[in-house]
């Protein structure tokens, strides 16, 4: 088969857990004798427009979006000929100016490649245009089946961090993701536990989502010398973002640290709890008082094949999100031998078994994770190098190489043969007022009721601003 992939994060651009996966997926692919096409962004160090990989069955067609030369507000980059293109990049929604170019080059590709398949994430929608063109009875006389790969949707992750869904930003994603998702002729996630949260978000048919875990990739176990199962830090890598649960990790360390005066914590992620580098680490000052600052060591942002040297002088790994699908740092951490803290709200429950290789928090909140700190850090250091080595076998067996590409192309093979269906005509998309089908913190119920039934009331002619601010007055405010 021919298999289009679409993802600006493919690296070396800044990638997440959604590069990674594609750069392995892709790989894993073309090594196994299938023809990929991959289109990611230009960026430094990847500046040609076209390039080819694994004895020419990976073929990665980059295109301009983003100059990454500038040291303040994004701007486009000049190789951008298209004005569409351009005028997209100026919107509320920069990444509109990558799918728009995305989606002609897939249509070209279909046409003179013969692409069978084609996938793309659902966040930021780079399929969208594609999609949209292809229901208007535009593109390429050839359809091949689209699906749409949940990873995390812009409304989830503004959700869990917070952000205010009123942002022109979070309004423009969540319309045009909704509508990429709907319109997919299948849908792939790695944790069951989203796959059944977005059936029930987007009025997917019930286990129609096919659930296939990330592949291992290139991660490997790492020897660790006996000290540092004894002394070794615990150890975060990801974004330091509220939706990963960083602010309630912090809270549970601090409270946790004076008791085991030798734990040390570690934290490997660019930092983005604020609005800007000046609030996020003004916030972290907040959290950490200053006599235990010196075990607290934040390392920013560091480059992918660095990871491995933090992970060495581990002991333990914290995953401690509020939400999350299938954190790529758990597989990593996992692989290269440590058993992780983590809380259930997360595919995070589909890798670790509490006390065999790692420790499970009900919940994100701070009283929960102290309990799993604790826990963690009470248990005997022979134990924990036992824990670690259980941690690596059981991510090694299910996100083994081999059969996750053995499922991915039955899976393909299977759209392929069904053909493209509910993409060659315009879906009904998801009510814009429903919250993610994820359960809300009482603060945030709160908000989402008080605005709800505001937004009723100014729509009643007969209310006036007197009785509106009645109203209001009686609501709740716990938490505001």
């Amino acid at each position: 088969m021919k298999h289009l992939i679409i993802c600006r994060e493919y690296p070396p651009a800044p990638a997440g857990g959604i590069g990674t996966y594609v750069d392995h997926i892709s790989r894993l692919l073309a090594e196994s004798g299938e023809t990929v096409h991959v289109i990611g962004q230009l960026w430094e160090g990847a500046e040609k427009e076209t390039e080819e990989a694994c004895n020419g069955n990976l073929i990665i067609h980059r295109i301009p979006f983003e100059d990454w030369t500038t040291l303040f507000r994004p701007r486009a980059s000049s190789l951008i000929r298209s004005k569409t293109a351009r005028d997209l990049f100026a919107s509320d929604f920069p990444p509109q100016s990558f799918a728009w170019q995305a989606g002609l080059l897939a249509e070209r590709l279909v046409e003179e490649e013969g692409v069978d398949v084609i996938e793309a994430q659902d966040y930021e929608a780079p399929l969208y245009h594609f999609q949209l063109r292809r229901a208007q009875g535009h593109g390429p006389k050839r359809c091949p089946p689209c699906f749409v790969h949940l990873h995390s949707p812009t409304e989830f992750i503004a959700w869990h961090n917070e952000w205010n869904p009123g942002l022109a930003r979070s309004v423009t994603a969540k319309r045009l993701e909704d509508y990429s998702i709907s319109a997919a002729d299948g849908w792939l996630c790695p944790s069951r536990f989203f796959a059944q949260q977005a059936e029930a978000r987007y009025g997917l048919p019930g286990a129609s989502v096919a659930v296939i875990p990330y592949p291992l990739g290139d991660v490997s176990a790492i020897d660790r010398v006996g000290e540092v199962w004894s002394n070794g830090s615990v150890c975060y890598v990801g974004r330091l973002e509220r939706r990963k649960g960083v602010v309630e990790w912090i809270e549970a360390a601090v409270a946790v640290a004076p008791r085991y005066p030798n734990a040390r914590f570690e934290f490997v992620g660019a930092n983005v709890l604020g609005a800007n580098r000046i609030l996020s680490e003004g916030l972290l000052d907040r959290l950490i008082p200053r006599h235990l600052r010196g075990r607290f060591v934040f390392h920013g942002a560091v480059n992918r094949t660095a990871i491995p040297r933090f992970l060495k002088r581990a002991r333990i790994a914290a995953v401690p999100s509020r939400w999350d699908n299938f954190p790529n740092a758990c597989v990593e951490t996992m692989g290269s031998g440590l058993p992780v803290i983590a809380s259930r709200q997360g595919g995070m429950v589909e890798m670790i078994s509490d006390g065999r290789n790692g420790w499970l928090a009900e919940t994100a909140d701070k009283a929960r994770l102290q309990e799993a700190l604790k826990r963690a850090l009470e248990t005997p250091p022979a134990q924990i190098a036992a824990m670690g080595k259980n941690a690596a076998h059981s991510v090694q067996e299910l996100c083994q190489n081999r059969s996750i590409i053995e499922r991915h192309l039955t899976l393909r093979r299977r759209l392929v043969d069904q053909g493209a269906q509910r993409s060659l005509n315009p879906p009904s998309v998801p009510q814009e007022a429903q919250p993610p089908a994820t359960e809300p913190s009482e603060r945030q119920a709160i908000l989402h009721d008080r605005l709800a039934l505001l937004k009723c009331l100014i729509g009643n002619p007969k209310i006036t601003f007197r009785v509106l601010r009645q109203v209001a007055a009686k609501l709740p405010r716990h938490g505001f």
